[in-house]
């Protein structure tokens, strides 16, 4: 080969190495995150099906049987899509549904390869099941930005947030990987290789920054928060009678409306100290103080959902005392396990 092909070559083929360690590090790395395992899995089938083409572009006579493997992922990487963005989005009533949907096509694409190899069926696997991938994977996609568009919706005009979401770039990842081998006769059958090792550098490279803040801090803040009560423990009766206090001004003035309030803010109306309001908040609710106010607004804002059905989801969130609709997302997801809209309809 010449200098060109070797470089060529070697871009190409980088991702697909790449995308097998970094499927390999999800899925044995112990703080997973929903949908991670089907994530790694994701990055197996488009590792396998990249692989396959880089090893047919730079050799033709390439043995059937691994053409066969990558076509076999192939067909799998539009469900798996569906599966991870399911998972992750925590959409309970459909992760039963996909899961075995999927499983269900991996035993059918591996038993029609055993009873109608590539080797014999040349025209089966050349037309219908290429093509049959393809339209599957498309299919996929916009059925994943249908499952998606609730999250895009409320990051719409952040795109520094949207940009660092995992599912938002595995939905364009594989759309452009998508579309490089669909244009594929109008450019290179090799694009749909180097889009994958541009995108998924590129990928690693925008999400690094905010995974390892992400991260990080909250591992390290109940640490900090533990060692400095450490040696200062409320009472049993200081505990009781400072939370009877807290929930009561909750309860009856909703100090947690105003999207200002503070932690000495909140600690001057419950007459004591900011440090001793924050030792409670950790001691005896397990949470800090931005969590512990997010909490009292997601209660709110469950009650106002059902009872004001025809009210818009950033109304809601204003009313609940969230400043921006996105920190209302998250916190609502985070602890009901559903987003806002799909709450409302399973209680209307």
């Amino acid at each position: 080969m010449s200098a060109t092909a070797y470089l060529l070559f070697f871009f190409s083929s980088l991702g697909v190495f790449n995308g097998f360690i970094l499927a390999s590090w999800i899925l044995t790395r112990s703080n997973k995150q929903p949908g991670d395992n089907w994530l790694a899995v994701l990055l197996l089938l488009i590792s396998i099906r990249i692989g396959k083409s880089v090893a047919f572009y730079f050799t033709p006579d390439l043995s059937k049987n691994i053409l066969q493997l990558g076509l076999t992922a192939c067909v799998l990487i539009g469900p798996c899509l569906i599966t991870y963005l399911v998972y992750k989005e925590k959409i309970s009533s459909l992760e039963h549904a996909v899961k075995w949907f999927f499983i269900g096509l991996t035993v059918a694409i591996v038993i029609l390869g055993i009873v109608f190899p590539y080797n014999t069926y040349l025209d089966l696997w050349q037309n219908w099941v290429f093509r049959g991938s393809s339209l599957l994977w498309l299919l996929c996609l916009f059925t994943g930005c249908y499952l998606y568009r609730e999250r895009i919706q409320s990051l719409s005009g952040q795109w520094h947030k949207l940009l660092t979401d995992k599912a938002f770039i595995t939905i364009i990842g594989s759309s452009l990987i998508w579309l490089a081998y669909f244009t594929a006769s109008y450019t290179s059958y090799i694009m749909g290789a180097l889009s994958f090792t541009l995108i998924l550098y590129l990928s690693v490279l925008i999400l690094l920054k905010p995974l390892s803040k992400h991260q990080v801090e909250p591992l390290a803040a109940p640490r900090v928060e533990a060692d400095k009560y450490a040696n200062n423990k409320l009472t049993d009766s200081q505990t009781e009678q400072y939370s009877a206090t807290l929930n009561l001004l909750m309860a009856n003035e909703q100090l947690f409306i105003d999207p200002q309030l503070s932690l000495p803010r909140l600690a001057k109306r419950l007459g004591m100290s900011h440090t001793t309001l924050s030792q409670l908040l950790n001691d005896h609710y397990q949470m800090n103080f931005k969590q512990y106010i997010n909490s009292q607004r997601v209660l709110l804002a469950q009650k106002l959902l059902v009872e004001q059905p025809n009210a818009s989801i950033d109304h809601i969130a204003e009313q609940s005392g969230f400043s921006a609709s996105s920190t209302f997302y998250s916190a609502f997801k985070q602890q009901t396990g559903v987003t806002p809209n799909r709450f409302r309809t399973a209680k209307l």
